[in-house]
């Protein structure tokens, strides 16, 4: 058997049907709610809203030690005066649930209830980000409220929140920036040592360096390259005086130690003859031509034969053979001496200085020794003649180029002395150089922490200060919180509406049961569904005179009530819901939008 499908004229059926069973007791759960609903007790609440305003002072001037967001500092600040401590201080200061702690209940209980009734409500707008020019959500202020059953007892406990709140974003800014201070300044000293610790240590390492730090290797340099110029130059000078007190050796060999016979000592120095003028000149012409040529060169024998000529026509003795080559071989080793100080045994100046050292000795060897004799008679001669001024005054240049000689060595021994000092004060600086630069780096970089941390700490003064002085960022409270006039909750005209709904719904659920489970056969459809045939006829309801006056009736009443109601419901949504004028300013507006 197929399952019968009922259509909409079935279900106004049933419910036309069961009407009464609708309507009587849905009105009568109706006002049951409507009751209950307006007996519930009232619970009020008082709210302030506190504005969170940024510093007097520009960001860009003074810059605050409290950087975190606003919403998080007022979550802190709600968690703090949450506490239960703080929470019974309250309780037994206005002296709430006093049935309760009168009854014993837990403490958790009563606090429990306290945070529920509490409430801290963000209040948001679009702002502008001025450093990224976006928009963005952000907090510019907060709600505080309490509720509970006396509007008076709210509007107490509320307006202690709110004075709570602002008093420890208070508290909270001022400790954060001493803190900041602080700390910043126990860092800073704490640097401060450790500033004077390396500075001490660097100040020990250059008094165990002085002369080879690293700051002094160019000026080291510096030195070393001015005293090898200066021994460079020494060394060309000595070079000079030597050659210089050759020649005038070379010059004092072919000069006469005396006068000749009958000139006097005055007139020697007065002035000397002629031919004696040209003797002197040819010897050192031939001292000259003799480090040019040979011996056997026709100038220098052409030169010798015009000594000898002006030595008899003067009656001067000449120096002998072996008077002037012990002359020269004392010339050769004096720059035999002068080259080893400027040159290695190998050089080839030295292995021909060698030579014509060993050359000069041998040919010295070779020449005959005067006797005794002959030198006692010419002494015995010669101390009968005047000295003669040229050989005192060669002489004399002679004493002082070695007495200039032997400064310029000497000097030169403490130059290479020098050298070698500074030298060694280069070589040491390379070896301290990578510990003197840990230790300046060390210095640089606590130095440049240290600086940082005091330029923090002042930043810091000027930040607590700020804060001391309440010029940075505060909570201002706007509106107080005021004794509230209506209640908060319940809410009595929805909880109304909501029982008469739910009456209704379940007596209209109650009617299509029982016509489900007791509903009989009614109508062509569920008789044919029921015998399975359709009925051969179906004879309609014919109604009487009684009747139809009856349904008239009925219609008329119906109408009326429907009128009543739709007049109450009005009634009520205007004093009770919204004002008729209200709503119809905002149906306008609505419809406006769309």
């Amino acid at each position: 058997m197929e399952e019968e499908v009922k259509g909409l004229r079935d279900y106004w059926d049933i419910l036309w049907r069961r009407k009464y069973w609708i309507l009587i007791p849905g009105l009568i759960l109706s006002a049951i709610a409507a009751s209950v609903a307006y007996s519930l007790p009232a619970t009020y609440k008082s709210e302030g809203l506190i504005l969170i305003e940024t510093q007097d002072i520009p960001a860009d001037l003074v810059r605050t030690t409290v950087t975190s967001y606003a919403d998080q500092r007022i979550e802190i600040i709600r968690q703090r005066l949450l506490t239960t401590a703080n929470i019974m201080a309250i309780i037994e200061r206005h002296n709430l649930y006093a049935e309760q702690r009168q009854a014993m209940t837990s403490n958790t209980a009563i606090v429990n209830s306290f945070r529920s009734n509490v409430s801290v409500q963000m209040v948001q707008a679009n702002v502008t980000d001025p450093a990224t020019g976006r928009a963005r959500r952000a907090s510019i202020a907060f709600r505080v409220s309490f509720m509970d059953q006396s509007p008076q007892v709210a509007q107490r406990v509320a307006n202690d929140l709110v004075t709570e709140f602002l008093d420890e974003n208070v508290r909270t800014r001022v400790d954060m920036a001493a803190d900041t201070v602080t700390f910043l300044r126990d860092e800073g000293d704490r640097f401060q040592r450790q500033v004077r610790d390396i500075e001490s240590r660097i100040a020990q390492f250059k008094n165990q360096h002085s002369d080879s730090l690293p700051e002094l290797l160019q000026f080291n340099l510096t030195t070393i390259d001015g005293f090898q110029r200066e021994l460079a130059a020494n060394e060309r000078q000595i070079a000079v005086n030597q050659d210089q007190i050759l020649t005038l050796g070379m010059q004092l060999s072919a000069v006469d130690q005396y006068l000749p016979a009958g000139t006097s000592a005055a007139q020697g120095r007065t002035q000397p003859s002629s031919s004696q003028q040209r003797l002197d000149q040819l010897r050192l012409e031939l001292n000259a031509l003799k480090s040019r040529y040979a011996a056997t060169h026709p100038d220098v024998l052409r030169v010798e034969r015009q000594i000898e000529t002006l030595q008899q026509e003067l009656g001067v003795d000449g120096p002998t053979e072996r008077t002037r080559v012990e002359a020269e071989l004392e010339s050769v080793r004096l720059d035999l001496q002068s080259a080893r100080e400027r040159y290695a045994e190998s050089h080839p100046d030295i292995i021909a200085l060698q030579g014509r050292v060993s050359s000069l000795e041998t040919r010295l060897a070779e020449l005959p020794v005067t006797a005794a004799t002959t030198d006692v008679a010419n002494v015995t001669n010669n101390s009968e003649r005047p000295l003669n001024p040229l050989y005192i005054q060669i002489t004399a240049q002679i004493n002082a180029m070695e007495r200039e000689l032997g400064r310029l060595r000497t000097r030169q021994a403490e130059l290479r002395a020098l050298i070698e000092e500074y030298q060694a004060r280069v070589q040491r600086t390379h070896l301290v150089q990578q510990e003197y630069t840990d230790l300046s780096r060390d210095h640089e970089n606590t130095l440049a922490k240290y600086r940082e941390l005091r330029a923090k700490q002042l930043a810091a003064e000027l930040s607590q200060t700020l804060e001391a002085e309440s010029k940075g960022e505060s909570f201002t409270l706007i509106e107080p919180p005021v004794v509230p006039n209506t209640a908060e909750k319940p809410d009595r005209r929805k909880l109304t509406m909501m029982g008469v709904v739910a009456s209704f719904g379940a007596t209209g659920g109650l009617a299509f049961l029982y016509e489900m489970l007791f509903g009989g056969v009614r109508g062509y459809n569920a008789m044919t569904h029921a015998l399975g045939r359709a009925p051969l006829v179906v004879i309609p309801i014919i109604p009487t005179e009684r009747d139809r006056r009856r349904k008239r009736l009925k219609w008329t009443l119906l109408f009326i009530i429907l009128i009543a109601a739709g007049i109450a419901a009005v009634a009520v949504f205007h004093f009770y819901v919204m004002h008729l004028e209200v709503f119809w300013f905002k149906l306008m507006n609505k419809l406006s939008l769309l």
